[in-house]
């Protein structure tokens, strides 16, 4: 009789037990002279049901502003990109190799802090032989610029630097190679504002 009793109490507690308000129950067991008795007692730690709905949390924000940097390179097939570095910041970022005519490459894309950013690139380039005129393949072209990048607050930037010819008659040969470089502002793709 004590058997059923004690089995008829555990089952009436398993069921009851995840209908009482409190947070969590733990169950345990204790003897007592009538048997084995289950009792139920309150953990001091509770994590919580995670199913619950409790009040939203705000989205978090992350700090500073999306940058993203692109070396171009626009030679044309007149000239070979043989070295191109970028610095920014005085951080050296990873190295430009293999970037043929017309090519595109994110040199650095993440978070910066809004303001100005100084961007230093260095190009080494070398005359490329077309058909019979051969003069161009001795020359080499060692081109510097330094540039600033302004980040605006909330806001994403694309900056581009481009290895450009310069073509024209009345152009010198150690100007022949040249660096230009532009900004576009666009909204902010990682902003976590609401």
């Amino acid at each position: 009789m004590w058997r059923s009793l004690g089995v008829i109490c555990l089952w009436v507690l398993l069921i009851a037990a995840p209908h009482v308000p409190s947070s969590a129950l733990e169950l345990s067991v204790v003897e007592s002279s009538l048997g084995v008795v289950p009792s139920a007692t309150v953990p001091g730690d509770d994590p919580g049901d995670p199913f619950r709905q409790g009040p939203e949390r705000a989205p978090a924000e992350i700090p500073g502003s999306f940058a993203s940097l692109h070396f171009k390179n626009a030679l044309g097939k007149t000239f070979d990109l043989l070295a191109a570095s970028i610095v920014m910041d005085g951080k050296t970022l990873p190295a430009i190799t293999n970037l043929q005519p017309d090519g595109d490459s994110v040199v650095f894309a993440g978070r910066v802090t809004p303001g100005e950013h100084i961007v230093d690139t260095q190009l080494t380039c070398q005359g490329r032989r077309r058909g019979p005129f051969t003069y161009l393949d001795e020359y080499r072209w060692e081109v510097k610029s330094k540039e600033v990048l302004t980040v605006p607050s909330d806001r994403a930037v694309i900056f581009t630097i481009s290895a450009v010819r310069n073509k024209g008659a009345n152009i010198p040969w150690d100007k022949q190679v040249g660096i230009t470089a532009e900004s576009e502002v666009v909204p902010n793709p990682l902003s976590l504002k609401p």
